[in-house]
């Protein structure tokens, strides 16, 4: 359910001297905030891998801001968190408070959070298939622009091959290969990563900070208990996530055309949703667009759903350097 979190805290000079006094380090030694920052990360990574300092800011007075960021994957070691783990990971996070920062009595203001959609896909082959069909989603939903380029932790320009990203101010979700990533990464995979195909939705600040406001938002407290609720989990994938991955498995249009023969829809209806998927395989899921009215694009989009196709199809002739040849029907994975 939930990846992983940055909460904001609020701490004095003392609490500082405190955080870097556990480790040896004095932070008036480092000419620079970041370099100290960067040296705790250091520490903290191997003594306890689920934490990060993301930031330290000094306000005035001795008063301090810092983001830390929390990996509950990592903290529980386990790929599946639920909302009965909220005990423990509180209690885990404010122990990490009173080591750090002698103090637990921040604990929490959310500044992100991370869900995740963890989806098995045993076969190499369907998951490279399925990473292929990810580039037929459409390129905008809700003012999040797709995007095939990013940036890594140290600033250089990485390429999402075996990933899809998409982004505004407020919101990212991005569907990636967990081994995939772990290997580029460089790091052990652990065997609840193994396979895996993960559906990530993040909620940034922003976003947080609208859905606190009683006016336009929900009146949600940015409060780890509060985000930390599978029907809230659930509502975020339905509403931001199934709009781009759809609903219904893939075909290859010949047995796509199998099942919309045996439906009841009229001679004439099964024509024009053949004609609508084939328009979308030699485009994307937007191509369809240009020719017909957003009601009717919609209604076709809602008839194959009925039919449990997913409109984005196996291409009849797909073959890469990997393999020659791909399966005629690929079950999605994500499934609500």
């Amino acid at each position: 359910m939930i990846h992983t979190l940055s909460m904001l805290l609020s701490i004095k000079d003392e609490e500082v001297f405190h955080l870097f006094s556990i480790y040896g380090h004095d932070i008036q030694k480092f000419d620079y905030i970041k370099a100290a920052i960067e040296k705790i990360n250091q520490n903290l990574k191997q003594n306890d891998s689920a934490y990060r300092i993301n930031w330290l800011k000094y306000e005035c007075k001795g008063n301090w801001k810092i983001s830390v960021k929390v990996d509950l994957v990592k903290m529980l070691d386990k790929g599946i968190i639920i909302e009965q783990d909220y005990e423990l990971v509180e209690n885990h996070i404010r122990d990490f408070l009173l080591m750090h920062f002698g103090d637990d009595s921040s604990y929490d203001t959310l500044i992100r959070i991370d869900y995740k959609m963890d989806c098995l896909v045993p076969d190499e082959r369907e998951r490279e298939l399925l990473f292929h069909l990810f580039e037929k989603y459409t390129r905008k939903y809700r003012f999040k622009q797709k995007i095939k380029w990013g940036k890594d932790d140290d600033g250089n320009p990485i390429k999402y091959d075996t990933s899809q990203y998409h982004k505004n101010e407020s919101i990212e979700f991005i569907f990636y290969s967990k081994e995939d990533e772990r290997i580029a990464k460089g790091e052990v995979i652990k065997d609840y990563e193994r396979h895996v195909v993960r559906y990530e939705k993040r909620l940034k600040n922003p976003h947080l900070n609208a859905m606190k406001r009683r006016d336009k938002g929900r009146n949600r407290p940015k409060k780890l208990w509060c985000y930390f609720k599978e029907d809230l989990w659930k509502e975020y994938m339905e509403k931001h996530i199934l709009p781009i991955v759809h609903k219904g498995d893939h075909y290859k249009i010949f047995e796509a055309e199998k099942v919309i023969s045996k439906s009841t829809f009229s001679r004439n209806k099964k024509e024009k949703l053949r004609k609508f998927l084939i328009s979308i395989s030699k485009g994307s899921i937007d191509t369809p667009k240009k020719d017909m009215s957003p009601p009717t694009y919609r209604q076709y989009l809602k008839d194959l759903e009925k039919l449990k196709i997913n409109p984005i199809l196996i291409p009849k002739n797909f073959s890469t350097e990997n393999h020659k040849s791909f399966p005629s029907y690929l079950k999605n994975p994500f499934k609500i």
